[in-house]
């Protein structure tokens, strides 16, 4: 028999990955807490846009980001200083300079998409840009930071990014409008972020007209006033998340149907009327027949923060109804009421597909919410900042567009 030949000793080496052990699976980011059936992102650009996107902060939206030119504005927002980015230029402010504004956005593009991976994760189904139109910083952001939340949302996995980046903008009051720096610059953004909405190539827009907000609202102090109106806009925004979360014994208003409203392009408005208890029958309380119910379903077009809109080109609406316990309970008749309240909206937008919700709390009143989405830009409010415009610039925007869509 053969001998076998010397054979060396075995010698494998030790790899690093014999030691592995799968990391947590756990994600690092900020977690939401808001309690709603789909998860916003915020990110807030400029001193009004960064007091739109707090307002959602403390409504439990914690999956926010505030960018801004000015360091000063930066730390008077009271968010964790890990959400807030300064887009440092050399000098404070963009001076309401839209160029100015963009340069800042575009030079720290890949810093701002890498703080969202750090907020915001993966779990988010849409990201909210919040600019005030007017000024420099947020103005001259608005379509960079668009551009990236939408590829951010395309790089955690939506294919269809476009219906999952809005844009919530506020406009300027008429006073701040007579400057003509002031108006051009909302003009240009409504334009260009109008523009965008009305193409689907983002969804939804929502708008909030200080102008009609010194209307409604006219005896706020100047400290309340920011704080009032952002306030109110974020907690309309967030009753409709909040209601599709949850389940009804009558009828819901669910994910889908606010997912449906959320993602059809256009402007989006939000409104509210509430219908307190009266006596009827000298002793029994019920609230208004429904000629009044139909009638607060209009009134929530006048109670809207937003500029004039026309409504009967809406592509989607909805409507929830949340009364007392009591009420709901003890109101013979209520059914045919809110039905014919239904209706009503129907007959206002009659394009759209209109969504009901009916809800029970235990609050002694009936309140009625309207979401309505797929809306052309206030075309009235865009002629008003022209009007404030030299002709040339006008003219030379119009021709050139310096931020083209």
């Amino acid at each position: 028999m053969d001998e076998m030949p010397d054979v060396p000793d075995l010698e494998i080496p030790d790899l690093e990955l014999e030691d592995y052990k799968e990391p947590d699976s756990t994600e690092q980011c900020v977690e939401d807490a808001s309690g709603g059936s789909h998860v916003f992102a915020w990110i807030g650009s400029g001193q009004g846009g960064g007091r739109i996107a707090k307002a959602f902060y403390d409504r439990g939206y914690k999956k926010c980001i505030a960018v801004n030119t000015s360091r000063q504005d930066l730390d008077r927002l009271d968010i964790p200083a890990a959400q807030k980015m300064l887009l440092d230029i050399g000098e404070e402010g963009a001076g309401k300079d839209m160029e100015r504004g963009a340069a800042a956005t575009l030079k720290y593009k890949q810093e701002i998409f890498d703080l969202m991976r750090k907020i915001y994760g993966t779990k988010v189904d849409h990201i909210m840009v919040c600019i005030g139109a007017g000024g420099g910083s947020g103005s001259g952001s608005s379509l960079v930071l668009i551009d990236i939340a939408k590829k951010y949302m395309k790089f955690i996995g939506h294919d269809k990014p476009e219906e999952r980046v809005g844009v919530a903008m506020s406009l300027p009051t008429r006073g701040e409008a007579a400057s003509p720096k002031v108006s051009f610059n909302a003009y240009r953004v409504l334009k260009q972020v109008g523009g965008q909405a009305e193409r689907k190539e983002i969804s939804p827009l929502v708008i909030i007209d200080n102008s009609k907000i010194e209307k409604m609202y006219k005896n706020l102090t100047v400290k309340e006033f920011w704080t009032t109106i952002n306030s109110t806009v974020s907690g309309l925004f967030h009753i409709f998340n909040v209601l599709s979360k949850h389940a009804s014994p009558y009828t819901s208003f669910d994910p889908t149907d606010y997912a449906t409203v959320l993602r059809c392009g256009g402007t989006m408005v939000m409104g509210v009327s509430k219908l307190d208890p009266i006596k009827s029958d000298g002793e029994k309380k019920e609230p208004a027949h429904e000629t009044k119910i139909s009638g607060a379903i209009k009134s929530n077009m006048d109670k809207t923060l937003l500029a004039e809109l026309d409504i009967s080109d809406a592509t989607y609406a909805a409507c929830c109804a949340v009364g007392g316990k009591e009420i709901m309970e003890n109101t013979p008749g209520l059914m045919d009421s809110l039905s014919y309240g239904f209706d009503t909206l129907s007959s206002l937008c009659p394009k759209a597909t209109l969504h009901r919700g009916i809800y029970e709390d235990e609050k002694p009143t009936l309140r009625l919410y309207t979401l309505i989405s797929g809306l052309n830009i206030p075309k009235a409010r865009l002629e008003q900042f022209a009007a404030n415009i030299r002709k040339e610039e006008l003219e030379g925007f119009n021709s050139k567009n310096p931020f083209k869509d």
